[in-house]
């Protein structure tokens, strides 16, 4: 097959690895992909009468063949990834194997391709996020009753517990999993029948094959079926960086307080390595990787929008950058979700320093507080008074925390963490009803190619 970067003034040499790009490991990784859309296509030809049902059923054992030997990289001389299925189809089945692209063009194939991707990627990152959220959860019940300092502008505020400082990173990660399936009914579409962007002259009935896919149904636009990729990889991309964005607060959080000037927690041996020059240290370079891979995340959403940034409607190779670009956010997201789910278990808290940064000048607030309530004073002249009295040098009463508050502060604690806890148990099953749903649909597409 003639390659379509070739041409008679440019035969070779540095045309085709400048237009070839990043793709033979990117499309390698797209392939799975491929092979499902390719099947459920397979079905459309099929009902449209062009393929007879034992030629559907031969292309699709060997597309199922296929999907079982897939390789890690396209050949450097085979242009992307549909090149490489539609040349093996061929080489399989010999001039069968080349009339599955009628009907498609590589706009949509690719545009189908990073949708199946972006939904199952969207869904097993929501799985990873659910753990991670989980074992936040568990060192709460573990060690939230603990009392300590809160701190705004990294100064000693009012008296907090560990349960509220979880709560901080719990609790986002839970909202971030309930724009989940919004984000994932934006990509369950098929683009599937666009063809370059402006349909195509055949009877394949689309929305049938969106179906087969698991998809709820086409996109209305045809242009912007090939042409919005870029909005939907920003869209999740940017859904990736505010999980990143609360997960750098945590590392930041425990950068701080693993030194020793702090001494809150001591990380496990598993989340330092040790110096080259002086035998006593212990750097905490899993925590200080996991705050620089957060924001290494945020900045590869900024990259994918900015490569998607500016253009007319329609499709343009400039969207085949971001493809990396994508992949790589979703890889380094899991893996830091992944690791910072082992981080809550791996710290030895430090009980007698936590008591020591409840000083007795946290308690103004609540001291405040008490004179209004009792005394009758506008909040502003009981301010005025504590702030006398702590010129004064007298001391402030404590006040006992609420019955079954394991913190002077927020009774509404418990509530928190039971919101939160509820929030991951409904993603949890709304995500393995879904995944369990499309597992259903992509076995369908192999077990009869006449259907």
């Amino acid at each position: 097959m003639k390659t379509l970067w070739s041409t008679a003034d440019v035969p070779g040499g540095l045309l085709p690895a400048f237009l070839q790009g990043e793709d033979p490991w990117v499309d390698a990784r797209l392939l799975p992909m491929d092979v499902r859309a390719s099947a459920a296509h397979v079905h459309a030809l099929t009902g449209l009468g062009v393929l007879s049902r034992p030629d559907a059923r031969e292309l699709i054992q060997a597309l199922q063949a296929i999907s079982g030997d897939l390789p890690d990289r396209i050949p450097a001389e085979v242009e992307d990834g549909q090149t490489y299925l539609e040349l093996e189809l061929t080489r399989r089945l010999g001039i069968l194997g080349s009339r599955i692209h009628l009907g498609r063009s590589r706009n949509d194939q690719v545009a189908v391709a990073l949708r199946l991707y972006l939904r199952d990627a969207l869904l097993a990152t929501g799985r990873d996020l659910v753990i991670l959220g989980e074992a936040f959860l568990a060192f709460a019940d573990a060690a939230g009753h603990h009392a300590w300092a809160g701190y705004t502008h990294l100064r000693r505020a009012m008296p907090s517990s560990l349960a509220q400082w979880t709560l901080a990173f719990a609790w986002p990660l839970a909202e971030d999993l309930e724009r989940l399936p919004a984000l994932y009914q934006s990509l369950n579409r098929s683009p599937l029948g666009a063809g370059p962007g402006f349909g195509v002259p055949l009877e394949l009935h689309s929305e049938k094959t969106a179906l087969r896919l698991g998809f709820s149904g086409i996109v209305p636009s045809t242009l912007d079926a090939v042409g919005g990729r870029s909005r939907h990889e920003a869209w999740f991309t940017h859904w990736l960086a505010s999980l990143a964005s609360t997960l750098e607060k945590y590392y930041w959080d425990l950068a701080l307080f693993t030194t020793e000037e702090f001494g809150y927690f001591t990380p496990s041996a598993a989340l330092v390595t040790g110096s080259s020059a002086m035998p006593h240290k212990r750097n905490p370079d899993v925590i200080e990787m996991g705050r620089a891979r957060a924001r290494a995340i945020v900045a590869r959403a900024g990259l994918v929008q900015a490569l998607g940034h500016g253009l007319p409607s329609g499709y343009h190779r400039d969207y085949q950058i971001t493809k990396p670009e994508l992949i790589r956010t979703v890889d380094e997201a899991r893996e830091l979700l992944a690791v910072t789910s082992r981080v809550p278990a791996s710290l030895t808290l430090h009980p007698e320093r936590l008591a020591e940064s409840l000083e007795p000048a946290l308690y103004a607030t609540q001291a405040a507080y008490r004179k209004v309530l009792e005394a009758g004073l506008p909040f502003r002249e009981a301010y005025q008074a504590v702030q006398s009295d702590l010129a004064a040098g007298i001391p402030l009463p404590r006040l006992a925390p609420p019955e079954g508050s394991p913190a002077p502060v927020n009774p509404d604690v418990a509530w928190s963490l039971s919101e939160t806890r509820r929030v991951l148990r409904e993603m949890r099953l709304w995500i393995d009803r879904e995944q369990t749903r499309i597992d259903r649909c992509y076995r369908q597409l192999f077990e009869d190619g006449t259907a």
